[in-house]
């Protein structure tokens, strides 16, 4: 249903890109995705793990909002993206997803610390499946361009967010 297409310097020459895209759709591909629309940057391999996330993610994401949609008539959705802003529903793709929940926390980490006064912060946001941690410095959070999420290398702007454990079910203890 979901095809990626990655051609080595679409990121300077994106038409045969386009146009593989053209002939994907022609064959009843539901989601295309070329690696020019999500990563237009030199760097075939992180370009192209990006491109395969979406082509995996995205559906998914769609599916689901559009269901969100569907139950809330009327309404204005915009989602939290792992770079900590908010975007619109039509702007909404899986590789800038990915850490949207734990780019909440650090947001609010941020604005409680600013709130309080200080400059510098430990943020540390403990859920049920991970315990994630960020520093913030002079009232910002630091942002990262490329990041390794699972294993998989995915070019998008997100809050640097590093995971520590494993949630409520960890055990911490200092010596």
């Amino acid at each position: 249903d979901s095809v990626a297409i990655v051609f080595l310097h679409a990121y300077a020459f994106p038409e045969f890109e386009v146009r593989a895209a053209d002939l994907a759709r022609g064959l009843g591909f539901g989601h295309v995705v070329c690696s020019h629309e999500v990563a237009r940057e030199m760097g075939l391999l992180a370009r192209g793990e990006t491109t395969v996330a979406d082509a995996y993610l995205t559906p998914l994401l769609h599916a689901h909002v559009a269901k969100l949609a569907h139950a809330l008539p009327g309404s204005r959705l915009r989602f939290m993206q792992s770079s900590g802003g908010l975007t619109e529903v039509a702007r909404f793709r899986g590789p800038n997803a990915l850490l949207s929940g734990p780019a909440g926390g650090v947001v609010a980490a941020a604005r409680v610390a600013a709130e309080a006064g200080f400059e510098r912060a430990l943020g540390f946001d403990m859920g049920g499946t991970s315990t994630d941690v960020c520093l913030i410095e002079g009232g910002q959070v630091d942002r990262a361009f490329e990041t390794v999420v699972g294993g998989v290398r995915v070019r998008a702007p997100m809050l640097r967010i590093h995971t520590v454990a494993a949630g409520g079910g960890s055990l911490c203890r200092f010596d």
